[in-house]
């Protein structure tokens, strides 16, 4: 199934946002690369700002859908490890996306999407950590989120992946009980 000039539009912008940045990519830019006239751009998208956040809606609807399986989990335990685990799958599976989110740490419209994609994990990471019975399962699962942040930016930065899986297996094991 090919795919259509629009979603061509969204993949191409988010490979130049990755790479480039997203004050450094003009639309310009992006209609050559897509082999399409700036105007059509403009006919899909409103301006390059309603792009960007198409282009991180549909990086977060693929995500979300790729970690479906992590609402259907009630072990606790099992749902810690798959949040720790979400870093390296979900960077494997979507580099460029999260490239693009790195640069954009600033930028309103990636907070926006970010934040209400992490809000639902914390949801099930506090309901993990008061059935564990944790003294402050909010406090708790704001703390694994901070790692969490931390691993997906050091799987996006840094190219040793033993070494960030060794990481997560240093704190999944802080979690698990005997």
């Amino acid at each position: 199934m090919s795919k259509s000039k629009k979603e061509h539009i969204l993949e191409t912008a988010l490979d130049l946002f990755a790479d480039r940045g997203y004050e450094a990519t003009p639309t310009s830019l992006i209609a050559k690369e897509a082999d399409v006239s700036e105007g059509l751009i403009f006919k899909h998208y409103i301006n390059k700002s309603n792009l960007l956040e198409e282009v991180i809606k549909a990086g977060y609807r693929r995500i979300t859908d790729k970690s479906k399986g992590l609402a259907m989990e009630n072990d606790p335990l099992k749902l810690i490890s798959s949040v720790l685990d979400m870093p390296q799958r979900l960077v494997e599976d979507e580099r460029n996306f999260w490239r693009m989110q790195f640069r954009l740490v600033d930028e309103e419209i990636a907070q926006k999407h970010h934040n209400r994609y992490t809000h639902s994990v914390m949801q099930k990471l506090v309901e993990a950590f008061r059935e564990l019975g944790y003294k402050d399962p909010e406090m708790e699962s704001e703390v694994l989120m901070l790692l969490v942040e931390g691993l997906w930016r050091l799987f996006v930065t840094n190219g040793d992946k033993e070494h960030c899986r060794n990481m997560v297996e240093l704190i999944k094991s802080k979690y698990a009980t005997e």
